[in-house]
């Protein structure tokens, strides 16, 4: 049965200058800026197909959609609530021809999704066993590894990938080595890498990667810095925040 949404419970966002519009709940999992930052980060293509792994209220697709980056999105998401709010967002957004939401779990549906160029995802970070749970569910399943973990998403996306495909995802800059050193076992090759700094002075704690099945130079693109006072965001978030 279909998840009923109280609008009460929500709150209403806007990106591209009020061009999309997300619903989100007041309490439970909120998206960061981890989200409009894949999204630019993303190919242009229009011409092909996407697949989104664990999609949340859908942010990434509709940012992705309104730029005309895919013909159409297919996102999957484990939590009921959430795929409701994702699917409410659709409706907004004016996607419903674009962009399908797929409830379930990737171990049970993946064998559903084949041959796909693009695959995208902002996956739960924090590993298992590391730090303190959240005590909200719905927090926990999106930011930590205990429904899925990275390491299982590289190998249920190495199956679901076109011949020649990607897979695009944004992660914490600590788990690094430790991601790309597994991707290369599951037949993947880190082909771009792009460092997410907050302030161009500290360490970066992000990276976006760019990870395809077949053979290709590795490529590192210049650092994104996020704001460049305290408070005040760079001029390429601005640009990013905006949809340029």
């Amino acid at each position: 049965m279909p998840e009923i949404l109280d609008r009460d419970q929500l709150t209403l966002n806007h990106f591209y200058r009020r061009k999309v519009v997300v619903y989100q709940g007041k309490k439970g999992y909120r998206f960061s800026v981890d989200s409009p930052l894949l999204a630019h980060f993303l190919p242009t293509l229009p011409d092909i197909r996407a697949l989104e792994i664990g999609t949340g209220s859908g942010i990434v697709s509709l940012l992705a959609l309104y730029k005309n980056k895919f013909s159409r999105i297919d996102a999957i998401e484990l939590q009921p609530r959430l795929a409701a709010i994702a699917r409410l967002n659709v409706g907004e957004n004016g996607f419903e021809s674009k962009c399908f939401i797929h409830e379930g779990n990737l171990d049970k549906i993946y064998r559903n999704f084949k041959n796909y160029p693009v695959v995208f995802s902002n996956p739960p970070f924090v590993k298992a066993g590391i730090g303190r749970l959240s005590p909200v569910e719905e927090i926990r399943l999106a930011k930590f590894e205990v429904g899925l973990t990275v390491k299982r998403l590289l190998e249920r996306a190495r199956n679901i990938l076109a011949q020649e495909g990607s897979l695009f995802m944004i992660l914490p800059y600590n788990r690094f080595n430790e991601i790309i050193s597994f991707s290369r076992r599951c037949g993947f090759w880190n082909h771009r890498v792009r460092r997410v700094f907050s302030f161009k002075d500290r360490p970066p704690d992000r990276f976006l990667v760019q990870l395809t099945n077949y053979e290709t130079v590795s490529e590192e693109i210049e650092p994104l810095i996020i704001f460049k006072d305290k408070g005040v965001y760079s001029e390429e978030m601005e640009k990013i925040f905006a949809g340029r």
